[in-house]
C-alpha cells in the first residue's frame, strides 16, 4: 500500500512523468498520484496566464467573462443556500472573484463579501461596478487585518501555483471552526478516466493541479481541515464558452465557422457541464 504524501512539495520530491500536453510535463505524484505542472516563475505566471487574454479570448479562458454574470450570479446564490446548511452569514473571501459576479450572489444572501483576484481589470470591474471589496493579488501573497467565517474557492484550486503555500495563508485567515467551499474538476471522473491524457480540463498552464477526492482532502487534512460533504454541483456556462472552449481542443474549421456564424444565438443559452466532472467540497478548520 503507498504511503501518502505530507503534502505538494513533497509531491515534487517523487514523482513521475505522465505525458506532455502543450509543452508542459504533466507529472504524477508516485505516492500519492497527485497531478500537477512544474511553475517556475510565480509571478510570470499569474500575469501571463491570468491576463486580459484570459477572460475575453477564449478557449481555455473565456471568450467573454463578462457574458457569463447571470450564470455565476446564481451559482453564488446556490452555493450560499448550500454553505447555510451549515453556519449562518457571516464574513467570506472569495479566492479568484474575477469580476465578482458569485460573490455578489453571496452579498444578496447576506454576507460581509471580500475577494481576491489577481488580474486587475476584473478587481476593478468588482470594485466599480459591483461596488465589491476586492483586492488585486494571489492567495499564496494575501494578508489581512481581518478573518473570516468562510473562504470560497471555486474553480481555484486547481490554478493556485502553490497548494501549500495557499492552504497555509488560508489557515491563518479562517476564525476557528471557518469553513472552505471548492468546486474542483475531479480527475477521477468516468469522463477523465474514459479520455485519459485527452481530458478537456488537461490545459496547462491555466490548469497547474488535478486532484481526486483523495488527493484534495489529504492536501485539506494536511493543513487541519476535515472534509464535512461533497457533491456534484449543476454547474451550468453559456453555449458561447462551451463553443469557444471545444474550439481550444480541435483545429476543426468547421467547429470555427459555428461558433462563429451562433455567436449571437450562443450568447442566449446555456448547456450543462459534463455531469460528474465537477465536485464541491466543504471542509472545516478544526481547532488546534
Amino acid at each position: 500500500m503507498k504511503k501518502l504524501c505530507n503534502s505538494y512539495r513533497n509531491c515534487c520530491e517523487k514523482r513521475s512523468e505522465l505525458f506532455t500536453k502543450k509543452g508542459y510535463a504533466i507529472f504524477e505524484c508516485c505516492s500519492c498520484a497527485h497531478r500537477f505542472i512544474e511553475i517556475s516563475n510565480h509571478e510570470d505566471h499569474l500575469s501571463e496566464v491570468y491576463s486580459d487574454k484570459y477572460f475575453f479570448a477564449g478557449k481555455d479562458g473565456y471568450p467573454n467573462y463578462l457574458n457569463e454574470k447571470d450564470l455565476l450570479y446564481k451559482s453564488g446564490l446556490r452555493y450560499a443556500d448550500l454553505i447555510s446548511k451549515y453556519m449562518k452569514p457571516g464574513r467570506v473571501l472569495d479566492v479568484g472573484a474575477a469580476a465578482g459576479f458569485i460573490l455578489k450572489g453571496f452579498e444578496q444572501s447576506g454576507w460581509d463579501c471580500r475577494g481576491i483576484e489577481p488580474n486587475a481589470t476584473m478587481a476593478a470591474f468588482a470594485r466599480h461596478e459591483l461596488k465589491l471589496n476586492v483586492n488585486t493579488g494571489s492567495i499564496e501573497t494575501f494578508t489581512s487585518g481581518e478573518n473570516f467565517d468562510l473562504i470560497s474557492m471555486i474553480q481555484v484550486i486547481g490554478h493556485v501555483y502553490d497548494p501549500d503555500t495557499a492552504l497555509q495563508s488560508i489557515t491563518r485567515l479562517l476564525n476557528p471552526g471557518g469553513l472552505v467551499l471548492v468546486e474542483s474538476w475531479n480527475m477521477n471522473s468516468a469522463i477523465a478516466r474514459i479520455l485519459g491524457k485527452r481530458w478537456h480540463e488537461y490545459s496547462p498552464p491555466s490548469v497547474a493541479h488535478w486532484y481526486s477526492d483523495k488527493t484534495l482532502s489529504q492536501l485539506f487534512n494536511y493543513h487541519g481541515f476535515k472534509l464535512l460533504s461533497k457533491g456534484y454541483p449543476v454547474k451550468k456556462i453559456s453555449m458561447e464558452h462551451a463553443f469557444s472552449f471545444l474550439e481550444g481542443k480541435t483545429s476543426s474549421l468547421i467547429l470555427r465557422k459555428l461558433r462563429r456564424s451562433m455567436n449571437d444565438f450562443a450568447r442566449k443559452f446555456t448547456v450543462i457541464y459534463p455531469l460528474l466532472d465537477v465536485k464541491w467540497y466543504i471542509f472545516r478548520k478544526e481547532s488546534v
